[in-house]
């Protein structure tokens, strides 16, 4: 896996754990499929982060409420590698985290269980 998208992915996880609003809106599964959870499309964080996460959608397994959301990259990215890539398909999904909405967990610890997701996860 590229270096460029495991950072990419560090400063999306920084941007999210900088705003309790986007943490509460990601482990509460607010969001319709097929739009932006994470970063606000603003200023200039696609350029500088070069990613972000797109709404999945809510399903049950074992019982339990989950909601999947997708790691993409952006065709604005800085970055050349993330650009090229981007470039060649805006809509892959590189990776995919799943939110237990019925976790009674504090909301940190759910996104760390999330964020570790999207590293184990990341395509090879």
């Amino acid at each position: 896996m590229s270096r460029a998208i495991k950072e990419s992915l560090q400063r999306l996880r920084q941007a999210v754990f900088s705003s309790k609003s986007r943490i509460e809106t990601i482990v509460s599964g607010e969001g319709i499929a097929g739009t932006r959870a994470a970063p606000p499309q603003s200023g200039t964080n696609d350029k500088k982060i070069g990613s972000r996460l797109d709404n999945g959608e809510t399903f049950t397994e074992n019982g339990k409420r989950k909601k999947r959301y997708n790691f993409q990259l952006n065709k604005g990215a800085e970055n050349p590698t993330l650009k090229k890539l981007a470039d060649k398909n805006s809509h892959k999904v590189w990776s995919y985290a799943d939110v237990d909405l019925e976790d009674k967990r504090s909301s940190e610890e759910k996104l760390d269980d999330f964020f570790d997701q999207l590293e184990e996860n990341l395509d090879k």
